[in-house]
């Protein structure tokens, strides 16, 4: 039923398969050409990899690690993240071997960058497993469903930031690498290759974080609605003061 679902929506999109399209998706309305202020000079594009936040607010260049695409990787590097994406892609492809039979058109545009390697879509790996929770990078999954990922992501990033998060250290980079790989493999006619996008997994992503963060992620109030109905930004309502609940809870068990 799913195949034939997909195979009647294929027949309405143009060149693609619909099931593999990413959230490319947007309207130029701004008056004059917009990509003027990067020709002229006004925006400079900065392609460097940031080490830290000075309090005066400067911002500090290195050519570490951070989770963020760059094109010097050392040869150590990039045979870490071979192998584990090979080992994410064969998990992938076992849970859904569906995505075994990608179209045959995908975009043909590459780049020479990393792709965007993120802990919960948010927080640097290599700081995560050493137990840095200093930074994050809020919204850089790109989806229609922006609102429902700020919410979310907005709840995590506090918690991750405030150390509040439970987590297994050992599986920070294998998490990443399953997110990273599933990303390319779920949406080839994208630029999931390289940074987060999706149009149909905003759910189960919103899932996970409310997860890591103890709220309850099934939001629906019977069992029938959380079949046939559909999430919207209502249904994410007081997970703020859930989690904060949760928190008190927990607190007062350890006290006790």
């Amino acid at each position: 039923m799913v195949h034939r679902l997909w195979e009647k929506i294929r027949m309405d999109t143009v060149n693609f398969n619909g099931l593999f399209l990413s959230a490319r998706v947007g309207v130029l309305n701004y008056p004059g050409n917009i990509h003027d202020y990067v020709t002229s000079g006004q925006v400079q594009i900065i392609k460097k990899d940031i080490s830290h936040l000075s309090k005066n607010g400067t911002i500090n260049f290195a050519d570490a690690s951070l989770g963020i695409p760059t094109e010097s990787m050392s040869s150590e590097e990039l045979a870490f993240w071979s192998h584990l994406d090979k080992e994410a892609e064969r998990e992938i492809l076992q849970k859904f071997p569906y995505l075994t039979r990608p179209p045959k058109n995908v975009i043909p545009y590459k780049q020479k960058v990393s792709p965007y390697r993120l802990y919960g879509g948010m927080a640097p790996p290599g700081l995560t497993s050493r137990s840095d929770n200093s930074i994050v990078f809020i919204k850089m999954v790109h989806s229609t469903a922006n609102i429902i990922i700020a919410e979310t992501q907005a709840l995590w990033a506090y918690a991750y930031l405030n150390g509040m998060i439970d987590m297994n250290k050992d599986k920070v980079y294998q998490e990443t690498a399953l997110s990273s790989c599933y990303g390319r493999l779920r949406y080839p006619c994208g630029f999931s290759a390289w940074y987060p996008e999706f149009v149909y997994d905003t759910v189960p992503y919103a899932d996970m974080l409310l997860r890591d963060l103890g709220v309850r992620s099934r939001r629906k109030r019977i069992a029938t609605q959380e079949v046939f109905s559909g999430y919207t930004i209502q249904d994410y309502k007081g997970i703020n003061r859930e989690w904060a609940e949760k928190r008190r809870c927990d607190e007062g068990k350890k006290v006790i």
